[in-house]
């Protein structure tokens, strides 16, 4: 169950997403908030274009080390392959995100998607926290 900290987090990513809306086509606009242990918001990003890093990449850009142990709350599963970047699954592993909150899942995953990845490797993933609120803007 979220914290009150993580739904709040998942609103601001959710805003923060439509900032790409127009500039990332064809991939979805995608926002993430990292929090840091203590759960507090340490890190944010949004894909900003195609080809460029991804939500996950440019939020744990900006909170570095202190992600080490916290969460990460992103309005899309994270993918799971490469292509013009790296997986952003892979990232938080690297990043030690102990936990992950999704609101909507990847329909175009490749395979195994990101969320089941990141249990197989330990990480305590959440899925469809404020689904539908998501939508707004991952919808289009």
């Amino acid at each position: 169950m979220p914290t009150s900290v993580e739904l709040a987090a998942m609103r601001r990513a959710i805003v923060i997403s439509a900032s790409g809306l127009g500039a990332t086509s064809p991939n979805p606009a995608v926002g993430c908030v990292i929090l840091d242990a203590a759960g507090r918001t340490v890190g944010e990003g949004y894909h900003l274009r195609k080809g460029d890093p991804h939500a996950e990449v440019n939020a744990l850009a900006a909170a570095g080390a202190r992600a080490a142990g916290g969460t990460a709350v992103v309005t899309l599963e994270p993918c799971n392959h490469e292509g013009l970047t790296p997986a952003c699954h892979q990232a938080l592993l690297d990043a030690r995100i102990a936990r992950v909150l999704i609101a909507v899942m990847d329909p175009t995953s490749r395979g195994e998607g990101g969320a089941a990845r990141l249990r197989k490797a330990g990480v305590d993933v959440q899925t469809h926290v404020l689904e539908e609120e998501a939508l707004v803007v991952l919808g289009p």
